[in-house]
């Protein structure tokens, strides 16, 4: 039976109205047929015998899934067997009356209540179809009953999952025929053995009244079954299940990688492991308390989860994730970017920010079994820590080298200066909120369009880096100009010209070139208009080029307190009208790309695409 928040849809309500319509005359009629040819004595105890079990069994549903939502009723043994014993107008009275009072009984709201007996009584009337057409059954033949039991159980199930799936279908929005299967899937099996159970339950009372009692046997052999077949899936279900996340545990992901292992394994295809962190997470249990931390971990874990496809997800320790992706690693790349623009968005209960950092690994590019797979992600995920956290490191040559004692050291010195630049950019954050989160894009962005152009993992970084940080210059920007809604004065726009030339001077010092020679370009125009310095064409430093592009398509797509966000094809064609003039071909081509395999674009909706040459840095 189905259950309805207030507010119902139009439609729900002409389905209501029509089982209540259909109903209607159907049970007036049964009651007029027994009351013109009354029962005897002791066929009216007869029918009240089976109305009770009917109520009891109504009133006692056996759960079929771990979340009690779905439930079935055994009721239907006994208005089945009571449509063959007595006649369809005893058991479509059985069917009304027994839903009626446990409705009553549960206190279920008037509509629902209104509904689900007149679905109860249409299917039982139905279920009497194969006894109005062919005659009524002979008393002694099982075989017969048998055959009417499961045709009419038939019936009896058409009618009802047809009401109860548009009922849903039209209360959700949702396709009708899906929850119809699902339905027939998940119920069906549980109707067809209550058919074999209505059979004999006929076929006993037909010889003897008495034998009904030996039903108690199939019928709680039935219900407790089912009973301990779902506690052990509930109790499997626990043993494999964070309980603060909902996710698998450690025990799930070890038999689930083992499994996604051999499936690719076995089919020739890639699987891909990504291992994520979430930073400094013991600095947000010291600072927010845990039970803010604990509400971190399940934002995040529901973050891991979103939008996700094949994949299966995984918290594998304190504040430690794991994500099976079965694809390769072009793939992966894509789950982890749109990852990181769901985490840098959220807002999390502690009004903090959180980030991750992802460890990722391939098979069978990476790794020739499970052990080494995990080994191969768990040392990319330490890179990725090392190297400044809140980022992304496959697998690959550069981790699998053994680095000597003084380039590791010379590696996390410039790793510790990288990490003060990223933080400079928070002190931005709270004076202007999105700045924030357009550097974030912008980095992710330009990291998309460096693959595409196919720099080296390095570069790619580096890219990352200069546009998390090419707004940098921008804490010298007085609020007033920064948080303007509206065009800004001339004497405001020289102000925040500086801001590339600012960004730069901050970061001096810090050796991480060429992030900061990027930065102060990062306005130049491919004309030669732009500033500080009015370069034009190959004369602008290549990463410059990339976060211009990258940095004017996110603007034009974020909407602002001035004007509407346009959409992502309305920003291409922006960005090619002025190819050539502001922006480099070959960047805003490898762009177009990017969004295009990434779904984000249609290529009908766009004229012929720009030609992309392939560039070095």
């Amino acid at each position: 039976m189905a259950d309805y928040p207030p507010g119902y849809p139009s439609r729900l309500r002409l389905l209501v109205a029509s089982a209540l319509a259909l109903a209607t005359p159907v049970v007036a009629g049964a009651a007029v047929s027994t009351v013109l040819a009354p029962p005897g004595v002791g066929e009216y105890l007869a029918v009240v015998l089976f109305l009770a079990l009917a109520l009891l069994a109504e009133l006692k549903p056996v759960p079929l899934e771990e979340d009690d939502l779905s439930t079935v009723s055994l009721a239907f043994v006994f208005i089945l067997a009571g449509v063959i014993l007595f006649g369809w107008e005893y058991g479509v009275l059985i069917a009304f009356l027994s839903a009626l009072a446990a409705q009553t009984i549960e206190r279920k709201p008037l509509i629902r209540t209104a509904f689900n007996t007149a679905v109860y009584s249409l299917s039982a009337f139905a279920a009497a179809l194969p006894l109005l057409v062919f005659g009524d059954v002979a008393e002694h033949d099982p075989l017969a009953i048998t055959l009417y039991a499961l045709a009419g159980g038939a019936a009896f199930v058409a009618v009802n999952f047809t009401y109860i799936s548009l009922a849903i279908s039209f209360d959700q929005k949702t396709p009708a025929l899906p929850l119809l299967q699902q339905e027939v899937r998940l119920v069906g099996p549980a109707f067809t053995i209550q058919a074999f159970l209505a059979a004999l339950a006929a076929a006993l009372w037909s010889t003897d009244a008495r034998l009904l009692v030996l039903m108690a046997g199939p019928l709680f052999t039935v219900t407790l079954y089912q009973r301990s077949s779902l506690a052990s899936r509930r109790a499997m279900r626990d043993a494999h299940t964070d309980s603060l996340t909902r996710l698998g545990n450690n025990r799930a992901y070890e038999l689930g990688l083992a499994k996604a292992f051999a499936h690719a394994a076995e089919n020739g295809s890639e699987l891909s492991l990504c291992l994520v962190d979430v930073d400094d997470f013991k600095q947000i249990n010291d600072t927010y308390g845990h039970p803010s931390g604990d509400a971190a971990l399940v934002e995040v874990a529901d973050l891991l989860a979103a939008e996700i496809d094949r994949a299966d997800v995984f918290r594998v320790g304190g504040d430690e994730f794991a994500v099976a992706l079965a694809c390769g690693e072009d793939e992966a790349r894509r789950y982890v970017e749109g990852l990181y623009r769901r985490v840098s968005g959220a807002r999390f209960a502690h009004d903090g920010a959180v980030t991750v950092s992802v460890g990722l690994a391939v098979y069978p590019h990476h790794a020739a079994d499970v052990e080494s797979l995990e080994g191969s992600a768990d040392r990319a995920l330490y890179f990725a820590k090392r190297d400044g956290k809140n980022r992304l490191r496959c697998y690959g040559p550069a981790i699998a080298e053994l680095h000597s004692p003084d380039e590791l050291e010379r590696r996390v010195e410039r790793q510790a200066r990288l990490r003060a630049a990223e933080n400079l950019i928070r002190v931005v954050d709270v004076k202007d909120e999105y700045t924030g989160a357009h550097s974030e894009r912008v980095a992710l962005l330009v990291a998309a369009i460096a693959r595409k152009l196919e720099l080296d993992e390095e570069h790619v970084e580096q890219l990352k880096l200069a546009g998390r940080l090419h707004d940098l210059g921008k804490i010298a920007i007085p609020d007033r100009v920064l948080q303007k809604p509206g065009p800004l004065a001339p004497h405001e726009e020289a102000q925040l010209a500086n801001h590339p030339e600012l960004g730069a001077a901050l970061l001096d010092g810090m050796d991480i070139r060429p992030v900061d020679v990027w930065i102060r370009h990062h306005h130049e125009h491919w004309d030669g208009s732009g500033y500080p310095l009015g370069l034009a064409g190959e004369a602008i430093p290549f990463g410059s080029r990339v976060i211009l592009v990258a940095d004017a398509y996110d603007a034009i797509t974020t909407e602002r307190s001035y004007r509407a966000a346009s959409t992502p094809e309305a920003a291409i064609e922006e960005l090619r009208r002025n190819t050539g003039v502001q922006f480099d071909p070959d960047v805003v081509a490898a762009l177009e790309m990017h969004l295009e395999e990434s779904g984000v674009i249609e290529r009908e909706k766009l004229a012929e695409v720009v030609p992309l040459r392939r560039m070095v840095a």
